[in-house]
């Protein structure tokens, strides 16, 4: 896990600030990677390689390093490997989980290593197979990669956007970097705002891929790679999209899909316990993550280490559950105690980690923060197993929500009232759409589009417009709609899920939360191989049986899972929000933008009042301090 950065600049100029402003998104990337710095420059050339005496432009990539994978100054980076006619050259971010594999196919085939790192792994695989080899990759990664031979610069970014990647271009250049703050530290990116983003933050509760709160900057999409050329083309490529295994269904029973979700979970879990580097297991409670440590210690001699956070207030303790399973798994175990002082001491620090707005995170950032004082530099975490699994509640409604989707507009504006949808809110209106995002807003949603508007202070027509446009980028329509509306919608909004909650926010706000802590996340549950699995399973072989919630999950771990943890209600890992935020919205800086305009104060009556659920008062603070 590291921070990357770097410029192609395609016209002449002057060298020297090129470097000054990668030096800059380094150092305002440095707690991505405390360990070492590097930077390197090449430059361009009519008719390719590295002859100076041609120079029209600049490539120069920065890298800030946390050590991970051989710790050794071997994994300096930019690293380089020679090709005929020129050189190849990498910044990367991530870990490639079967990069031993690959080395071992490639040292078979007859290549040479100098390094223990899976970064010379991914220089080594595309000099032999260029594009063809991000697909062969199997985890999570960022990296930008130069081609001098074919003057190329290729920016990539794993399936599921586990990794961030973002950029600015123009004509004359491409800037990129890990994080939109590093970006706008370059001074090479125009400092207007985006609109869309702060609409689609409160329609949603993130801001939606690949928008970000710069107009000039995007993110990379996930599962794809931008290839830029020196002449100022530029084009993206998307390599993987999930939705192909959700079109592959497979004839299994459910103890068959047991058994291969337990291979598949074990081997996921097995390939990212590899670590050069204090690495740890993040311990709720709950299923996931008792799935996760379960299968980490299962076999091993040495106990895996375990870290669970615990609160002074009863209702969101889990202690119970943690002790349970670290004593039954023999974990060398470590516990944080997160305080309401706490929240409010290192609110403003949680606030300034925030990359982009959002209305989760911080609860990552504290969880980060109990990782490092506890010595790890890596944490494995449950995160992705409700998306693959079935687990949200909003699952078991995603064919009632089909179903009044599909009425007439008459019956439709009716049943959205009725009480088969629960309990009566302003979101079940994105039901009136008639389509796929109407039924995933009523989900997903957070603030209706006149909610939006009010807070805001803009036209409804406008929010409106970031609607259609949020829609566009899920469902692009054609073949792609056709397909999402054939398959059963469990699965459709099981896509939706990895495409836009998890990419957008859960994997967004973890990644610049831990790595403000200098902390690496890994997903077991997000290896490709289970996702693709999972996928291509009947949807029926997920929903719940005999009340029991992710069933597969259970029962491929029921062996070695104490019984208490798979019995229990869903809680999910939760922070007393609603109480710290009623302790500090009249104190703390942050809510007082809000808290001068009348809307504000409705919303803090209401939420005072307990008719207003936390997220939403917090999400209008996030709004107001990014507005």
């Amino acid at each position: 896990m590291c921070g990357i950065s770097g410029i192609l600049a395609t016209r002449a100029g002057d060298r020297a600030l090129i470097e000054r402003a990668v030096r800059a998104m380094n150092a305002r990337q440095v707690r991505r990677g405390p360990d070492d710095e590097g930077i390197a420059s090449y430059p361009l050339a009519n008719g390719g390689g590295p002859s100076a005496s041609l120079r029209t432009g600049e490539v120069v990539l920065g890298h800030r390093r946390l050590s991970i994978i051989d710790l050794s100054s071997a994994g300096h980076q930019p690293m380089e490997r020679s090709i005929p006619g020129g050189i190849l050259s990498i910044t990367f971010n991530g870990e490639i989980y079967n990069f031993r594999e690959l080395r071992a196919e490639l040292v078979a085939r007859g290549e040479r290593f100098n390094t223990e790192t899976d970064t010379e792994v991914i220089l080594t695989l595309f000099a032999r197979e260029g594009v063809a080899s991000f697909s062969k990759l199997r985890g999570m990664f960022a990296f930008a990669l130069w081609d001098s031979r074919n003057q190329m610069l290729y920016l990539v970014r794993d399936r599921y956007g586990i990794k961030p990647l973002y950029y600015a271009a123009t004509p004359n250049q491409v800037v990129f970097a890990s994080t939109v703050g590093a970006l706008a530290e370059s001074g090479l990116v125009p400092a207007e705002r985006d609109p869309r983003a702060l609409i689609g933050f409160l329609l949603t509760g993130s801001v939606p891929s690949p928008w970000t709160t710069l107009r000039a900057v995007s993110a990379v999409p996930s599962g794809s790679y931008l290839e830029r050329r020196v002449d100022g083309t530029i084009r993206t490529v998307r390599y993987y999209d999930p939705l192909e295994a959700f079109t592959r269904k497979r004839d299994v029973s459910f103890a068959e899909a047991t058994h291969e979700v337990r291979r598949l979970l074990s081997d996921a879990v097995g390939s990212h316990l590899v670590s050069d580097a204090p690495l740890g297991i993040f311990l709720s409670g709950g299923l996931d993550s008792s799935a996760i440590t379960a299968l980490a210690a299962h076999g091993r001699a040495k106990p895996v280490t375990t870290l669970s956070v615990n609160f002074d207030e009863p209702a969101y303790s889990e202690k119970l559950y943690q002790d349970r399973v670290a004593g039954w798994l023999k974990t060398d175990h470590r516990e944080s105690r997160i305080r309401r002082a706490d929240f409010m001491g290192e609110l403003d620090e949680a606030l300034g980690a925030m990359d982009q707005p959002t209305v989760d995170g911080v609860n990552t950032f504290f969880i980060a923060g109990a990782a490092k004082a506890a010595g790890l530099k890596a944490v494995l975490s449950g995160l992705g197993s409700d998306e693959i699994f079935f687990g949200y509640p909003a699952f078991r409604k995603a064919r009632a929500l089909r179903f009044v989707s599909h009425l007439p507009a008459a019956l439709r504006s009716l049943a959205t009232s009725h009480a088969m949808l629960g309990r009566r809110t302003p979101k079940a209106s994105y039901l009136m759409r008639g389509d796929l995002i109407g039924e995933y807003l009523t989900v997903r949603g957070l603030f209706t589009p006149r909610e939006a508007a009010t807070l805001l202070g803009v036209h409804e027509a406008e929010v409106l417009a970031v609607v259609e446009d949020i829609a566009a980028s899920l469902v692009p329509g054609g073949h792609e709609l056709q397909v999402l509306e054939s398959l059963h919608p469990a699965d459709t909004h099981s896509y939706l899920e990895l495409k836009s909650y998890l990419e957008s926010q859960l994997l967004k706000d973890t990644d610049f939360m831990a790595m403000h802590h200098s902390v690496e996340v890994r997903v077991p549950f997000l290896d490709h191989p289970l996702v693709e699995y999972l996928a291509s399973l009947p949807a029926d072989l997920k929903f719940p049986r005999g009340g029991v919630n992710k069933p597969l999950l259970v029962e491929a771990v029921r062996d070695i899972v104490p019984r208490e943890v798979f019995q229990r209600p869903k809680m999910g890992f939760t922070f007393p929000f609603a109480e710290w935020l009623a302790s500090v919205v009249g104190e703390h800086n942050a809510f007082r933008p809000l808290l001068a305009t009348a809307h504000g104060k409705e919303l803090l009556r209401r939420f005072k009042a307990g008719d207003l659920h936390w997220s939403r008062l917090w999400a209008a603070t996030i709004a107001s301090t990014w507005q």
